[in-house]
């Protein structure tokens, strides 16, 4: 078997302007799987611990592992998939609920919630409830303050975007695309979805182990004008039509707009923000801006962009708070947990997923 040793890491849910945003339903195709097992359980009872044990299993064998991060504490897993065995677990609680679609045959779930002992948690419920309950009150407040990031960046940027800047703009990508788009493909390329950044109790991340995995040259787009989504769309449409699958990464403030794109095929990458590798070059779009308009806007869009990162900063404290008392709920609940269970159904389900036939990359 190839070795295929490293990972890639992606978001697939974003603490969004318009509240929790998912892209797992389109994760994987579980027509074509062959194993899809789906975790219920609420919190401490080892789903993330499972998924690490089952992953870091197929690993040790040779096997390619993507892992899905949790937005909301990215030291937690919410997935893990095995695409040379067709395999996936996923943790299939809210918000992100998901249910095996061909159950026993190719689905199966996995309930870690029969390791608690009710018995001794049913005097805490007290304290579970008011845990519970205030971990989830976080996340409007924080939602709300996204929200304000999202439209001071609108406003900021608003009035640079004239029909001169956006047909710059175009003719910017089409120059990349001579230099990048070589040759093209019979058919049209197929699109993957992932957040590659996320805005988290940690702070706002960019997760650059799966850049260096995926590619090892490209453009770092420096975005203070607002134009990145433009350019990206404008490449993402024409590498598409030429036959090459892309893996699109929209901002998870606004997933609207895109803000990285990778062509894994050809080891590409476009990427919003600051990326000092070898091997990238620098696009600033203040560069595709009309002069008198960037002249006139310079200082209203630095005023907005401020403001925007006052209220990320509170956005992040709102998620910070979450964490918190989700770790009580867990504190709570791990005494009273049985967690042999979990480490039965681990081995199993390893032991499942290495009996699978291997599939065709």
């Amino acid at each position: 078997m190839e070795d295929l040793t490293q990972r890639t890491q992606f978001f697939l849910g974003a603490n969004s302007g318009e509240g929790f945003v998912s892209l797992y339903e389109h994760w994987i195709d579980q027509a074509a799987a062959q194993a899809f097992y789906v975790l219920k359980g609420g919190a401490g009872c080892g789903k993330s611990t499972l998924m690490r044990r089952v992953a870091q299993a197929l690993e040790d064998e040779g096997y390619y592992v993507e892992y899905i991060l949790c937005s909301g504490d990215p030291d937690s897993l919410d997935g893990v998939s095995i695409p040379g065995k067709g395999a996936a677990l996923v943790d299939g609680t809210s918000p992100h609920a998901m249910d095996p679609a061909y159950t026993g045959a190719t689905g199966h779930y996995i309930d870690l919630g029969r390791g608690y002992n009710r018995q001794a948690l049913f005097p805490l419920r007290r304290q579970i409830v008011e845990a519970a309950e205030a971990y989830k009150a976080c996340y409007p407040s924080a939602y709300h303050c996204i929200r304000g990031v999202q439209e001071s960046r609108r406003r900021g940027c608003h009035s640079l975007h004239s029909d001169e800047t956006l047909t710059k703009t175009i003719k910017r990508a089409e120059g990349i695309l001579s230099r990048e788009l070589k040759t093209t493909r019979p058919g049209v390329g197929r699109r993957s979805r992932r957040f590659l950044s996320g805005v988290t109790c940690q702070g706002r991340l960019l997760l650059s182990e799966s850049i260096k995995v995926l590619a090892d040259h490209g453009y770092a787009i420096l975005d203070d004008c607002g134009l990145a989504g433009v350019l990206l769309s404008h490449l993402e449409t024409r590498f598409l039509e030429s036959g090459y699958d892309v893996l699109s990464c929209p901002m998870p403030e606004q997933p609207s707009r895109l803000e990285h794109l990778l062509i894994p095929d050809l080891s590409l990458a476009f990427l919003s923000g600051s990326w000092k590798e070898d091997g990238f070059r620098s696009i600033r779009t203040e560069s595709l801006v009309e002069k008198n308009l960037l002249q006139e806007g310079k200082s209203f869009m630095r005023l907005s962009n401020r403001v925007a990162e006052g209220l990320l900063a509170e956005a992040i404290e709102h998620l910070s708070q979450a964490k918190a008392y989700h770790d009580q709920l867990e504190a709570l609940y791990r005494p009273h947990m049985d967690f042999s269970w979990a480490a039965e159904a681990a081995e199993q389900t390893i032991q499942e997923i290495l009996a699978l036939p291997d599939v065709a990359p």
